[in-house]
């Protein structure tokens, strides 16, 4: 199971989050939702999403990754992942993770790639993931977060994140899927396919998967 963040300062363009959420092809999720600062602006009837008012957290642009740390404290699944309230996800995102995973099993974290107002991140031909290439799209083990790894603010708080995770040996895949899209409701771009990026990966395992599914009529992109 997964659980999604979705920390908001109450923008209209939430709703729109949620509904990418209820779209999804697989159902079985779960989200909280923190206001921060401010009283819930709507009524939820739906089981699978919590709702949390907190005081303040954040006096800039960059407290998002202080929302974030408390509600990742909530988090009873295995797996979490992050959705900012301007954006959505793909409705076969959830889908879509699943598959990965089931190709990649010793994967700790998978990121997803974004689309950015046209702008595509991590690039298509990346190998690895850079600073302002990458962004919030990514679905982690939650045992990450209970090992201690949290956000700092920073305007480039979700590459500090990762980058501290890629140093401490987590086995990371990227994507060659586009299933987040940046303030926005409409999806796009959904079926420009980049490379597949395993960072911390023990090489002779990965080769052992290509050949495997190779040898099965299986298609992989590696």
């Amino acid at each position: 199971m997964i659980t999604y963040i979705i920390p908001t300062i109450g923008r209209e363009t939430l709703q729109n989050s949620i509904h990418s959420l209820i779209n999804q092809t697989i159902k079985e999720w779960y989200a909280i939702i923190i206001f921060d600062g401010m009283k819930a602006s709507f009524v939820n009837k739906d089981k699978r999403i919590k709702i949390i008012e907190v005081e303040k957290l954040g006096l800039n642009v960059n407290s998002a990754g202080l929302v974030r740390n408390y509600a990742l404290s909530f988090v009873e699944t295995e797996w979490v992942a992050f959705l900012d309230d301007d954006d959505i996800i793909s409705d076969d995102y959830i889908e879509s993770f699943y598959k990965e995973i089931e190709l990649y099993p010793e994967t700790d974290l998978l990121i997803f790639r974004m689309n950015n107002h046209g702008r595509i991140i991590p690039k298509l031909d990346a190998n690895n993931f850079y600073i302002c290439d990458v962004g919030i799209s990514f679905i982690m083990k939650k045992k990450i977060y209970n090992n201690g790894f949290i956000f700092i603010p920073d305007g480039v708080e979700d590459f500090l994140y990762l980058d501290k995770v890629r140093s401490n040996g987590y086995k990371i895949m990227i994507s060659p899927y586009t299933k987040y899209h940046v303030r926005t409701n409409i999806v796009e771009n959904d079926f420009i396919f980049g490379k597949r990026v395993f960072i911390n990966f023990d090489i002779e395992y990965r080769y052992f998967i290509k050949y495997l599914f190779k040898n099965k009529y299986v298609k992989i992109n590696m």
